[in-house]
C-alpha cells in the first residue's frame, strides 16, 4: 500500500508541477493583456473628452475608421495568425489616437471627462513601468540588436500621422520625432552620453520647444506617449544582457553602401544644423556680438566636424574591410567579428577617435549655446536630432576601444635537423634520419602558420633552414621583426616568436658555424626596438630544454616577456635522440589554443610532456597600447588637414585616471606578488591564445 502511495504520488507530481507553473505564467502574462486594456481605455476616454470639447466631425470618422483597423487586426491575429502585422497596425493607430489627443485644446476648468481621460493616460504609463520590469525580472524578454522595435516604429509613425491632422507646425514636429527616434537608438545601444542625450531632450522639448510652438497641448497624453515608449529602453541599460558586438550588429552587419548612404545622411544634417544657427544671428538685436560669437565658434565647430567627417569615414571604411575579411573566414574557422577587429587595429583606432568624436560634441554644445533661439522650434529640434547622432558615433568608438583586443604580430623560427653535443658542436644524423626531421620541422612550420592563421596574428615570416641559421641573418631577421609597426603607425602591442630546434646545456640558441644566440643578446636587441613603448615579447619554445632562459625572463625588472615551453621525460638514448618528439609540445599547445574541442588536459598524470611558462615582474601591469598625447598628434598631422592641426591641444586633457594612479599601483603590486607566488595554470593572453603549465 506505501508503495502504491508513493508510486502514485511521484507518477502525479510532475503534472501538478507542470500545471501549477503553467498557471503562475498565465497569471503574469495576464497582465500585459490589463495593460493594453487600460491604454484603450485611456485612449477611448480621451477621444470622448475631445468630442465633447470640439464637437469636431473628424474625430467621428477616426473613432470609425480606428474600429475598423482593431477589428481587421483582431481578424488578422485570430484568423491568419499574422501576429506581427496586426499588432503592427494596432500600436500605429494607439500612436496616431495618442497624438491626436495630446494636440487636443484642453479647458481651463477641469471637468469630469477630463480628470478621467488624464487619470487613465498616468495609469496606463505608471501599469506599463510595471509590466515591462516584471518581464524583465521573469526573463519573458529575449534582446536581440535593433535601433528601434516594430511597436516602437509605428506608434512614432502613427505620432507623426496625427501631427499632420491637428497642428500646422507639421515640419518642426516631424524634426522632434526624429530626435526622439534617434535618441531612443543610443539609449537601446547604451551609448556613453546617452543617458545625458535623453535627459536633455525631454528639458528642451518640454521647457523650450512646445513653447516656441505655441500649439495646445494635453501634458498627460504626451507624457504617457513618450513615457510608454521610452520605459523599454531605459530599463534595457540594465537588464539587457548583449555584448557590444552583439548589441550593435544592427548597424555592424550591413553593406557598405549602406554605411556610405548613412553618413551621408549625417553630414546632411550636420550642415542644416549649422545653416539653421546662424540663421537668425544676421538679424538679431545684439548682432555686433551674436556675428562674431558665431564666426568663432562656428570656426571651431566647423574645423572639430571636418574632423568627425574623416573620422567615421575612415571607420565605415575599417568596418567594410573587417566585414569582407570576417565573411571570408567564417566559413573556415569559427572566428568572431571582434576578432577581425582587434586583429584589424580598430581597437586602437577608437580609443583615438573617440577622443576626437568627444570634442565634435562638445563643439556642437558650444555652437548651440552661443546661437540659442528660444523661439525657432526648427533650431531646437535640430540641435537635439545632432547631440544624439554624436553621441551613437561616441559611443560606439567608446566601447570598440574598451572592448577589442590589442594587435599581434608572429614570427616562427626552425632550426636545422641536427642535435648538439654537451661542447656545443653539431651532431650530423645519418640521411634517413635528416630526412625525418626535415619533414617534422616542415610539418611545426605548417602547424605555426595554422596558429598565426586562426588568431589573425599578423604573420613577419616562418623561416627553416637545412643547413643551419647563420647569427648574421638571424640578428637581421629579427631586429627587423622587433621594429615592426602596424599600419596605423603604432607598435604591435605583442610580439611572438617561435623557435623550435636545438640549444646547449644552458639554453642559448644553437646556430650555424658553432654560433649561439644568447638571452642577454636577444634581449638587448628587444629593448632597442621597444623603446619604452609598452609592447610585450613571448616566447615559445620546442627545444629539449629552456635551460636558464626560464628564470632569465622571471628575473627581468625592465620588459614585458614571457616564455613558454615544456618539460619532458628523459629519453632511454640520449645520443641519438630518438625518443624526443621534438615538435610534439608544439603540436598539442597549438591544438590545445585553436580547438574547441580538444581533449588536452596539461594537468593529468604521467604526461611524458609537461608545460612551463615564466613571466617578467612587468607582466601584471601589461595593459594594451593606450594612445598617448604624442599619438593623438601624430594621428591628427597625418590624417586631417592643416587648418585643424592648432586644435589639438584641445585634447589635451589629463586623464581623470592619473588620479587614481596610487590605487592603480597599489593593484600592480598586488597582481605582480600574485603571479609570483600564486601563478595561475593558464594565462589567458588577450589575443585568444593561453600560456599553460602542467
Amino acid at each position: 500500500m506505501i508503495s502504491l502511495k508513493y508510486l502514485t504520488s511521484h507518477t502525479l507530481v510532475l503534472p501538478f508541477r507542470t500545471m501549477a507553473c503553467a498557471r503562475s505564467n498565465c497569471n503574469l502574462r495576464a497582465l500585459g493583456y490589463i495593460d493594453a486594456l487600460i491604454l484603450l481605455a485611456a485612449v477611448c476616454a480621451g477621444l470622448y473628452t475631445c468630442w465633447v470639447h470640439t464637437r469636431d466631425a473628424t474625430i467621428i470618422v477616426l473613432v470609425i475608421c480606428g474600429l475598423l483597423i482593431f477589428a481587421f487586426c483582431g481578424m488578422l491575429y485570430y484568423y491568419f495568425g499574422l501576429v506581427d502585422i496586426s499588432t503592427s497596425f494596432t500600436h500605429l493607430w494607439y500612436g496616431c489616437l495618442l497624438g491626436l489627443i495630446a494636440f487636443t485644446n484642453r479647458p481651463s476648468d477641469h471637468d469630469i471627462p477630463s480628470t478621467v481621460t488624464d487619470a487613465l493616460l498616468l495609469s496606463s504609463l505608471i501599469f506599463k513601468l510595471f509590466w515591462s520590469s516584471v518581464q524583465r525580472v521573469c526573463g519573458y524578454v529575449t534582446h536581440t540588436s535593433c535601433l528601434l522595435t516594430s511597436i516602437e516604429s509605428f506608434e512614432l509613425i502613427g505620432f507623426a500621422i496625427a501631427c499632420v491632422i491637428s497642428t500646422s507646425s507639421m515640419v518642426s514636429m516631424w524634426l522632434l520625432i526624429t530626435a526622439f527616434s534617434f535618441t531612443l537608438m543610443a539609449v537601446r545601444l547604451k551609448a556613453l552620453l546617452a543617458i545625458p542625450c535623453f535627459a536633455l531632450f525631454i528639458t528642451l522639448s518640454a521647457g523650450f520647444f512646445f513653447t516656441a510652438l505655441e500649439v495646445p497641448l494635453n501634458p498627460y497624453a504626451l507624457s504617457c506617449f513618450v513615457g510608454r515608449i521610452a520605459i523599454d529602453p531605459i530599463l534595457d541599460i540594465y537588464f539587457c544582457g548583449l555584448s557590444t558586438m552583439e548589441r550593435w550588429d544592427c548597424m555592424f552587419n550591413r553593406h557598405r553602401y549602406i554605411h556610405k548612404l548613412i553618413l551621408l545622411l549625417v553630414y546632411s544634417l550636420e550642415i542644416s544644423f549649422a545653416f539653421l544657427a546662424g540663421h537668425v544671428t544676421v538679424n538679431h538685436e545684439e548682432w555686433y556680438f551674436a556675428i562674431p560669437a558665431y564666426l568663432l565658434f562656428g570656426f571651431l565647430w566647423i574645423s572639430l566636424h571636418i574632423v568627425f567627417a574623416i573620422t567615421t569615414w575612415t571607420f565605415a571604411n575599417k568596418l567594410s574591410e573587417c566585414n569582407r575579411t570576417f565573411h571570408s573566414v567564417r566559413e573556415d574557422s569559427n572566428k568572431s567579428l571582434s576578432t577581425v577587429m582587434a586583429s584589424k587595429g580598430v581597437r586602437y583606432f577608437a580609443m583615438i577617435s573617440r577622443c576626437l568624436v568627444a570634442s565634435a560634441v562638445a563643439s556642437t554644445l558650444l555652437l548651440g549655446g552661443v546661437s540659442w533661439q528660444n523661439h525657432n522650434a526648427d533650431f531646437i529640434a535640430c540641435l537635439l536630432i545632432v547631440l544624439p547622432i554624436e553621441a551613437l558615433f561616441h559611443g560606439v568608438l567608446h566601447e570598440l576601444g574598451s572592448t577589442l583586443g590589442g594587435t599581434c604580430t608572429g614570427y616562427a623560427v626552425v632550426g636545422p635537423s641536427a642535435f648538439c653535443r654537451s661542447d656545443g658542436s653539431a651532431l650530423l644524423l645519418p640521411s634517413n634520419a635528416m630526412e625525418e626531421y626535415s619533414n617534422r620541422s616542415i610539418g611545426l612550420l605548417n602547424t605555426m602558420q595554422r596558429f598565426f592563421v586562426y588568431h589573425m596574428i599578423d604573420i613577419y615570416s616562418c623561416d627553416f633552414s637545412t643547413s643551419g641559421l647563420a647569427l648574421n641573418s638571424l640578428e637581421s631577421k629579427l631586429k627587423n621583426f622587433f621594429a615592426r609597426r602596424t599600419p596605423d603607425g603604432p607598435r604591435f602591442d605583442t610580439y611572438i616568436m617561435y623557435y623550435s630546434g636545438h640549444v646547449n646545456p644552458v639554453g642559448d640558441w644553437a646556430l650555424a658555424d658553432n654560433d649561439v644566440l644568447k638571452f642577454e643578446t636577444l634581449l638587448e636587441w628587444w629593448g632597442d626596438a621597444n623603446d619604452e613603448s609598452g609592447a610585450r615579447l613571448i616566447i615559445v619554445q620546442d627545444c629539449k630544454t629552456c635551460g636558464q632562459w626560464l628564470k632569465n625572463v622571471q628575473r627581468e625588472n625592465e620588459h614585458c616577456l614571457a616564455l613558454q615551453s615544456f618539460i619532458m621525460s628523459k629519453s632511454t638514448d640520449p645520443e641519438t635522440g630518438v625518443a624526443m618528439d621534438n615538435g610534439d609540445f608544439t603540436r598539442e599547445w597549438v591544438d590545445f589554443n585553436c580547438s574547441k574541442d580538444t581533449d588536452i588536459t596539461w594537468k593529468e598524470q604521467g604526461r611524458k610532456i609537461k608545460a612551463i611558462y615564466g613571466v617578467s615582474s612587468k607582466w601584471s601591469e601589461f595593459n594594451f597600447h593606450k594612445p598617448t598625447e604624442a599619438d593623438i598628434e601624430e594621428h591628427w598631422q597625418h590624417n586631417f588637414p592643416r587648418i585643424t592641426h592648432s586644435l589639438i591641444k584641445i585634447l589635451n586633457i589629463p586623464s581623470v585616471m592619473d588620479l587614481f594612479s596610487y590605487c592603480y599601483g597599489c593593484f600592480s603590486c598586488f597582481r605582480r606578488w600574485k603571479m609570483k607566488w600564486l601563478p595561475p595554470n593558464v594565462v589567458n593572453t588577450g589575443h585568444g591564445f593561453k600560456l599553460v603549465r602542467s
